[in-house]
């Protein structure tokens, strides 16, 4: 009889012990479910593994390439000499006319300066419309001059071309005689022949104004050295 009932306790036992243990696999299989609903393949993981090293590894930076263009951009960004010297020398023109007109004002007033860059506006303009309407050229020239002027109208003036002008730009340059005020001129106009345009020129003048009376009438225009002027220097 105790056999037998130490046989059931060992036996009793033994299935406790198979109950327990098949608790713990089915808690740790549930476990890594959870953790990991799909499974991976172990190929799948060794790939990982090497993207997570490869991730950690430092990136090997080429740092002479990255000097390089560092130094480009940074020679990029410095200004160029030659543009630093043409502005330069841009204000310094500029800053000189303002000056010269400033001195033409003191000397002579700011109205009669105001009139004499009118009157060089307006035979500059004649000028280069080949006008030969003369009445428009008295009072704003002198004797002189419009004797030169109604001989080189009438020798070269060019019937078929009809001129249109687009700009003058005037400032105060340094006066060849006392007592006289001069001014350079940018100008610019374009030509048509029968409709259609054929040049587009600029031409720098420089216009002399003397006074005469109570105001100031131009007495010389010429282009820089004396040269491109319209029948002027021509021989045949």
């Amino acid at each position: 009889m105790r056999e037998d009932n130490h046989e059931k306790r060992i036996f009793y036992k033994f299935i406790f012990l198979l109950v327990v243990t098949g608790l713990i696999v089915i808690v740790w299989i549930w476990k890594w479910t959870a953790d990991d609903p799909k499974e991976q393949d172990p190929k799948e993981m060794f790939e990982t593994s090497s993207q997570q090293e490869n991730m950690q590894e430092p990136v090997n930076i080429d740092e002479e390439k990255i000097n390089a263009v560092l130094k480009d951009e940074g020679e990029s960004k410095k200004p160029d000499a030659a543009d630093e010297n043409k502005q330069s020398e841009q204000t310094e023109s500029n800053q000189e006319e303002d000056d010269l007109e400033q001195k033409y004002i003191i000397q002579y007033s700011e109205r009669e300066v105001e009139q004499a860059k009118e009157q060089a506006e307006k035979v500059l303009a004649l000028y280069i419309l080949q006008v030969t309407d003369w009445d428009k050229w008295e009072d704003a020239v002198t004797a002189n001059y419009l004797e030169n002027m109604q001989k080189e109208m009438t020798n070269f003036k060019d019937e078929k071309a009809k001129r249109e002008l687009d700009a003058i730009d005037l400032f105060a340059s340094q006066p060849l005689k006392d007592g006289e005020i001069t001014f350079g001129a940018y100008a610019s106009w374009h030509v048509t022949v029968k409709g259609k345009s054929t040049s587009k020129p600029m031409q720098l003048y420089y216009i002399t104004l003397q006074k005469a009376g109570d105001k100031w009438i131009v007495s010389n225009m010429v282009t820089p050295n004396n040269q491109n002027m319209e029948g002027e220097g021509k021989k045949n």
